[in-house]
């Protein structure tokens, strides 16, 4: 099939996508419709006859608003733009769209498609990281490959990402085009919700074996609305290349979570990951709560760019603080928390912990004491109260090698002494 021929197919499917790849679930609540949006048309050229594999995105059907469940069927068409044919059936000479970058990233599962295994839900898919295999048993130089997967809309309302690629298996990847699908689930009422933001720039996810598909999209939510609200409200986002790592622990990891310089670790299976105890009825799910603790280990990476180990290591109070005030605020602004729920949780936290000074948290962290939710009212309440303009000062300034005691009085307006004084007599009548 020639080019020419190619285009006038693809604007004929096109014209006809909405009826043809129409929901093949009922929505669970009538209020909610989905649809699919204008499809995507080819470009005017592409190469041909590359030696090898090759292949040219030509065109896609387009981004789907979906009821929560809701399946829809995505068509994306690939120009065989190579020397050799795609051979259905044959390792090494079959084509195949694969999971690609950023979400959920090569070769992972997602939460909008396939085969069950990894979390991934059972949409009809080769595998979980094969949206589709070419349809036709031979697709020869110069001809065209249909390419369609059925995705399904998770649960909660939002905006979810996929990435594809094409690749002959056993063999070689082909093109990166780039191409991806948007899809929005709607809310119950049938409204959109809030668009939730793009990957931050510079950040490279490395994805270990076993790791499932709703933590996959949960660290990249968490990491998309941290990042947003830094550059949105903080003066802004960080701007080095830096690294999200995420894997199944071995059950000797001490922490679930971890900032080491440009990098931090996500083990999913450590407890304080996979079953959060922040989370409760009436404050937060824990798919909500995991989606803090990728912002907060975020922001230490924010906090790294601005002042280094200074700024993000000590006091201690100030950087985890730190980290939790700005994590919370930017789910809090993507309206995934009740900004009176965080009061809900903060007191309860503090009246179920030992009483320690904020001061002796500079060093000592007992996890008794519940100090995450001391510095987090600290910094939230005190230092943040007016924007978190004042906290990128002092780190900015203890970067440039300032003493943390003359960076806070310069950033904050008083000395630790003074703040040290304010803020026990404000805990003490905040938890009453």
């Amino acid at each position: 099939m020639g080019p020419v021929v190619g285009v006038l197919m693809l604007i004929a499917s096109l014209a006809a996508a909405a009826p043809a790849s129409a929901p093949a679930l009922a929505p669970a609540n009538a209020t909610c419709v989905g649809s699919i949006g204008p499809g995507i048309a080819p470009p005017a050229r592409v190469p041909s006859g590359i030696a090898g594999f090759h292949a040219s995105w030509y065109g896609q059907s387009g981004y789907m608003s979906l009821c929560a469940g809701e399946r829809a069927t995505a068509t994306v068409a690939y120009f065989n733009s190579g020397s050799r044919g795609w051979i259905s059936g044959r390792l090494g000479e079959v084509a195949y769209l694969g999971t690609w970058n950023s979400e959920p990233g090569q070769d992972q599962p997602s939460i909008l498609g396939g085969d069950g295994a990894r979390g991934s839900p059972a949409t009809g898919w080769p595998r979980f990281n094969r949206a589709s295999v070419q349809p036709a048993a031979y697709v020869g130089p110069g001809q065209i490959a249909w390419f369609q997967f059925s995705v399904q809309a998770p649960p909660l309302p939002g905006t979810y990402r996929l990435g594809i690629r094409p690749l002959i298996e056993g063999a070689t990847w082909m093109e990166d085009y780039g191409v991806f699908w948007i899809v929005t689930v709607l809310s119950a009422d049938g409204s959109a919700p809030r668009p939730t933001p793009p990957s931050p720039s510079g950040v490279t996810y490395a994805i270990g074996d076993g790791v499932a598909a709703s933590d996959i999209a949960e660290v990249h939510e968490g990491v998309a609305h941290a990042g947003a609200y830094l550059a949105t409200s903080a003066g802004g986002d960080r701007g080095n290349a830096v690294t999200v790592n995420v894997r199944v622990g071995d059950g000797t990891e001490r922490f679930c979570c971890l900032t080491l310089g440009p990098s931090f670790e996500i083990v999913t299976s450590n407890l304080a990951w996979s079953s959060p105890p922040a989370a409760a009825p009436d404050t937060w799910t824990p798919s909500t709560e995991r989606k803090e603790l990728a912002a907060h280990e975020y922001i230490h990476l924010w906090q790294y760019e601005l002042g280094g180990s200074a700024c993000m290591l000590g006091p201690r109070w100030i950087s985890e603080g730190m980290a939790e005030s700005l994590a919370y605020r930017s789910l809090v602004d993507a309206g995934l928390i009740p900004a009176a729920n965080m009061d809900v949780f903060t007191k309860r936290q503090l009246r179920n912990a030992r009483y320690v000074t904020l001061r002796s948290l500079e060093t000592s962290w007992p996890s008794d004491a519940n100090p995450f939710a001391v510095g987090y009212l600290a910094v939230d309440r005190m230092l943040a109260r007016n924007g978190p303009l004042p906290l990128r000062d002092f780190c900015s300034r203890v970067g440039r090698g300032e003493s943390w005691p003359a960076a806070f009085a310069s950033a904050f307006g008083q000395t630790p002494d003074a703040f040290y004084a304010s803020f026990e007599l404000l805990r003490s009548e905040y938890v009453r």
